[in-house]
């Protein structure tokens, strides 16, 4: 299941192929007292105490892993999956078990940000949900709904779109909201993934604690 949901969830963040470097003061963030804090984006989101957060190598593992699978023997994707590496930084990945727990599926919340410096083009995260629906959609995975409308939500002051995603996968009916918003320069985007209404509960909770201090 967790190669599975790689592709869905890094495939989201590729806009274009040009490569621009994060800027020198550029925060990964940390998790400290039940929190994730960002000090460039100057973010921050509750993380639950018995939440398992994944390190920057995981992380990375996982990108390696979902990129293979989405790419499959497409030469176009790879090389535009390989011009992403410079552009995207995984910020956070927290699920609610230990990877390999006894549970048909592992709900999980994902922070990745983009710079997008390079795609004036790109205004708000509604733009950027576009072009990712567009590399969703030449993937290796068939979707049984991606919305083609993306919703404006406001959270605690910043201004969100999301999409919707679902599809089945081995009888099971997993579904994905994509957030994203356009700070600094980036599109900060948040992925959760989830197989019920109490795993959506759980996550729009996080969610619902995130604050960009302006």
């Amino acid at each position: 299941m967790k190669k599975w949901l790689s592709p869905i969830v890094f495939l989201g963040l590729l806009c274009g192929c040009s490569g621009e470097k994060a800027p020198a003061d550029f925060d990964y963030g940390r998790v400290q007292d039940n929190k994730y804090v960002n000090s460039f984006f100057d973010f921050e989101m509750k993380v639950p105490a018995d939440w398992v957060v994944q390190t920057q190598e995981q992380m990375e593992n996982i990108t390696k892993v979902g990129k293979e699978i989405a790419a499959g023997d497409d030469q176009r994707m790879k090389a535009i999956l390989k011009a992403s590496d410079v552009n995207t930084a995984n910020l956070l990945g927290v699920y609610q078990y230990e990877y390999g727990a006894a549970v048909d599926f592992n709900p999980n919340i994902m922070l990745i940000a983009e710079n997008i410096s390079h795609a004036p083009g790109i205004k708000t995260g509604g733009d950027y949900l576009f072009q990712s629906r567009r590399l969703l959609m030449q993937s290796q995975f068939r979707y049984d709904h991606l919305d083609e409308k993306f919703e404006r939500e406001q959270i605690n002051g910043t201004d969100f779109y999301k999409m919707n995603a679902s599809i089945n996968h081995m009888g099971i009916e997993v579904r994905q909201t994509y957030y994203s918003a356009i700070v600094k320069g980036f599109s900060f985007n948040v992925i959760i993934s989830y197989a019920n209404d109490d795993q959506r509960k759980s996550l729009i909770n996080l969610i619902n604690s995130m604050t960009f201090n302006k």
